[in-house]
């Protein structure tokens, strides 16, 4: 049997522990994750939680999953990353550092963000953002059908890095280590576009 980390909660074989280098975010991070989502081995909003000390995920299947977060987010300054229709550029102007206290991110793929964004109505109320200038995915152990998609983490990482000045190596330099220990086939990787 496949012995795991307490920790990371990796294969021991593929351990990320060494690699963590733990910070506080400018602003909380709340990850809204689709439940088929949580037991993908490649997936990023793992790392975010282990680098973030004030990231939380949420996954579920149904909205009543998401109710208690709901709570949370209503009493708070948040915001979403997600490109919607009334979404505005996390680069512009627009997007202050002090505005906001919480940034929400969509964990899943393209499909899976959206059925999440169409369950959840409550986030329909909240300032939206969007990437007019996201830095070119280095996340290459997992397909995506999308041109300029980032991984959770590159996500997080963008976010506070454009709308915080913030620093982010920690959270880039382990998602780097997950693929360098990353043991399935080569021909899974994402080939650069």
């Amino acid at each position: 049997m496949r012995q795991y980390c307490n920790v990371c909660s990796y294969p021991t074989s593929t351990c990320l522990c060494e690699f963590v280098n733990s910070q506080q975010a400018p602003a909380d991070i709340i990850i809204l994750q689709h439940e088929r989502e949580t037991l993908h081995a490649k997936n990023t909003a793992r790392l975010v939680l282990l680098t973030l000390s004030n990231s939380t995920m949420v996954s579920g299947k149904t909205a009543s999953d998401f109710d208690k977060i709901a709570e949370t987010v209503t009493n708070s300054k948040a915001a979403l990353i997600y490109p919607g229709d009334n979404s505005q550029p996390l680069e512009s102007t627009a997007f202050t550092a002090g505005q906001f206290n919480t940034l929400i991110f969509l964990d899943g793929s393209w499909r899976q963000a959206y059925a999440l964004y169409s369950m959840l109505p409550w986030l329909w109320n909240l300032p939206q953002w969007h990437f007019r200038h996201a830095p070119q995915s280095e996340y290459l152990i997992r397909h995506t059908s999308v041109d300029n998609s980032l991984s959770t983490l590159e996500a997080v990482a963008y976010s506070l890095q454009a709308g915080y000045n913030a620093q982010t190596k920690n959270l880039l330099s382990l998602q780097n280590a997950m693929q360098a220990n990353w043991q399935g086939p080569t021909q899974h990787r994402r080939n650069r576009l």
